[in-house]
């Protein structure tokens, strides 16, 4: 029987680009007879034709009903996953669906975590305060985490089922990204990442404000990095 993986896609307000986003995706699928697949949309109150579009390019919609937030959106999807393997993929176009058996690939030899790396792989994205930030934040990752991540903030992961399974994020925004790794470091599974290359984003907007979500970040680095030093 082949494996189920759950491409979890949480969208708001990205009616120009989620089209192009499931139809690469789409074709992925196509080609790939190696998995089965469900591509699950977390439509986090849009206010244009995002959740439309999704249904249109054979997605499942399912509506955030309660805070918005890519956190609560991603958490939403995880308890929707039924797949063996979960994918999560941005719905500006800036990650690349063609990436994704490279991901899997990884899982297979042993992984339960893969993070893209755009360290390795390049950004059209990069701005300074971006650059700045992420390699601010990377060396408090290494710090408190005591592990090296190139890229632990990127939101292109694939992970095993158990470690989402039965564990509530408390994460409401990106900071998620790091709670991810923690719980899977907690499941004593192994953490790798692979390049992977961000495209410049398509229409819409960015949802992150750097000083806003990097003190986030920052301060879920800390908190997390505590609690598995103390086995917490």
């Amino acid at each position: 029987m082949k494996k189920l993986v759950s491409v979890v896609i949480p969208a708001k307000d990205e009616e120009a680009s989620i089209g192009m986003v499931l139809k690469d995706l789409n074709n992925v699928i196509k080609k790939d007879g190696k998995y089965e697949y469900e591509v699950i949309v977390i439509d986090d109150k849009s206010k244009d034709r995002t959740g439309e579009i999704a249904v249109k390019n054979n997605a499942r919609v399912i509506r955030n009903p309660g805070l918005g937030g890519k956190g609560k959106a991603l958490a939403l999807g995880f308890k929707h996953a039924k797949g063996d393997y979960i994918v999560m993929l941005d719905a500006d176009y800036s990650h690349r669906p063609e990436e994704i058996p490279n991901f899997l690939k990884k899982l297979e030899q042993g992984y339960g975590l893969v993070v893209g790396s755009r360290h390795f792989g390049g950004s059209e994205e990069y701005t300074l305060i971006r650059l700045v930030g992420n390699v601010v934040l990377t060396f408090a990752f290494r710090m408190f985490f005591g592990m090296i991540l190139s890229d632990a903030l990127n939101g292109f992961k694939a992970f095993k089922k158990n470690i989402v399974k039965n564990y509530e994020y408390s994460s409401k925004d990106f900071e998620i990204e790091i709670e991810l790794i923690a719980n899977a470091l907690r499941e004593r599974e192994k953490v790798g990442e692979i390049l992977s290359h961000e495209r410049a984003r398509f229409g819409g907007r960015m949802k992150s404000f750097a000083p806003v979500h990097g003190t986030k970040f920052l301060l879920k680095i800390i908190s997390e990095g505590v609690k598995l030093r103390f086995g917490m």
